[in-house]
């Protein structure tokens, strides 16, 4: 088909897959006791730490809030990074077994077929990103771009990653749309002027998501439609390119009334 989108952008953790709880979550732990460190994340807590986006920054706010005393060493830092090196390996080693979240692969390949390129744009860092990816044979070549946690220096919900994700594509964000699963998230993207859906995910579906331009339970499958939570309600309960073209679309003649 002849499509007028030019980009479609994904979140990583939470939109691809379902990897906090399962995955994130567990690497950190491992890493933990890897290092001999008496710290246990469960999901309560991990919850809350996800209010904060990046890997180290959420390393620290956990020691701001719960080991203030650790703040003091000199060796903070090197000790994050330690702890960051080693959740990123074990997370590399969960990630293939992680599925992907219902209508990923399939709004990928019909991307990838009409020629519209297909960037991941994301605080998660780059080894664990393709670890996921791995586990469909064809589907790491189907993406142009891996926007990751080592790309730029603020993470979300400052809009830096999609900025700089739009320009090595040499795209405009008002050809494009943005799917995203969490408040941050929402909030970078739409900083950078890109058309957002959220499809909620098990940490954040009870988050505030004004501005998205649809809220869905997923992607959907033909035999397993999403459910519309808020907004724009995609045909059948497939997010299809279609669908993404009639945000695009409306969005547009917004712009110009």
């Amino acid at each position: 088909m002849k499509c007028g989108l030019r980009g479609l952008f994904l979140d990583f953790d939470g939109t691809i897959a379902e990897t906090e709880r399962i995955g994130q979550r567990v690497a950190y732990n491992r890493a933990f006791a890897e290092l001999r460190l008496d710290w246990f994340w469960d999901e309560a807590l991990y919850g809350e730490l996800l209010a904060v986006a990046g890997g180290k920054e959420r390393l620290r706010f956990y020691l701001e809030r719960h080991r203030p005393e650790l703040l003091d060493d000199a060796d903070t830092s090197a000790l994050i990074a330690e702890i960051h090196r080693a959740k990123i390996r074990h997370f590399a080693e969960i990630a293939p077994a992680i599925p992907l979240r219902p209508g990923l692969l399939r709004l990928v390949r019909e991307a990838n077929a009409a020629g519209v390129m297909v960037a991941i744009a994301t605080t998660a860092s780059k080894p664990g990103v393709e670890a996921l990816l791995s586990q469909d044979l064809h589907l790491p070549a189907m993406i142009n771009l891996i926007a990751a946690n080592e790309a730029v220096e603020r993470k979300k919900p400052e809009p830096d990653i999609y900025v700089w994700a739009l320009a090595r594509l040499g795209l405009e964000a008002a050809d494009c749309v943005a799917i995203e699963d969490s408040n941050v998230g929402l909030r970078a993207a739409l900083a950078a002027q890109l058309q957002t859906i959220v499809t909620v995910s098990d940490y954040t579906a009870r988050e505030d998501f004004a501005g998205a331009t649809a809220v869905l339970s997923n992607l959907g499958e033909p035999n397993a439609p999403a459910l519309s939570l808020h907004g724009a309600r995609p045909e059948a309960g497939i997010v299809d390119l279609a669908f993404l073209e009639e945000i695009l679309n409306a969005a547009g003649r917004q712009a110009v009334v």
